[in-house]
C-alpha cells in the first residue's frame, strides 16, 4: 500500500539575515507539498518565529534549518551559534513590543524545546501536527 505521507527530510544552511525567514517557509512548502504551496498557518508561524529569532538573537553568519515530516507530524529545527541567553517563553507585557514568539510557537505546536549543544550551538525545535502543516486543499480537504 502506498503511504500518502512519506518521510521527508530537508536540511539547508541559510544566511543569518532576514531574507532567511521567507526562504525557510518556501523551502518547507516545496518539500511538504507537490505544488510548493505555502504550508498551513501553524507551520508557517513556527518557521517564521524560530528562524526570525535565530536571525535576531543568534550569532554567526549562517543558521541551519531542518524539517522532518512523517504521517503524523512535522519537526522544525533551527540551529545556530549560541545566543547570549538561551531562548525561553516570556510572559506577555503591555509595554514590551516583542517577546511573544515562543508563546505562539507553544500554542501552534504539539511540543517544542531548546537544546544547548556542546559545540557552542543552540537548537530550537518544534513539532507541528501534519494536518496543521499542509493547507487543506493540498491535503485533499475543502
Amino acid at each position: 500500500m502506498h503511504d500518502p505521507h512519506p518521510v521527508i527530510t530537508l536540511h539547508r544552511r541559510l544566511p543569518r539575515r532576514l531574507v532567511a525567514v521567507p526562504r525557510a517557509r518556501k523551502l518547507a512548502a516545496d518539500a511538504l507539498t507537490p505544488t510548493g504551496t505555502p504550508g498551513g498557518d501553524d507551520l508557517a508561524l513556527v518557521i517564521t518565529e524560530l528562524v526570525g529569532n535565530a536571525v535576531r538573537h543568534g550569532r554567526g553568519r549562517r543558521i541551519s534549518l531542518r524539517v522532518q515530516a512523517d504521517g503524523r507530524s512535522v519537526r522544525v529545527e533551527v540551529e545556530n551559534r549560541r545566543w547570549t541567553t538561551l531562548p525561553r517563553r516570556r510572559l506577555a507585557s503591555d509595554v514590551r513590543p516583542s517577546g511573544r514568539g515562543l508563546t505562539l510557537v507553544a500554542a501552534c505546536s504539539r511540543d517544542w524545546g531548546v537544546v544547548a549543544e556542546g559545540r557552542g550551538l543552540t537548537r530550537v525545535w518544534a513539532e507541528v501536527d501534519r494536518s496543521a502543516a499542509v493547507p487543506a486543499e493540498a491535503a485533499g480537504g475543502a
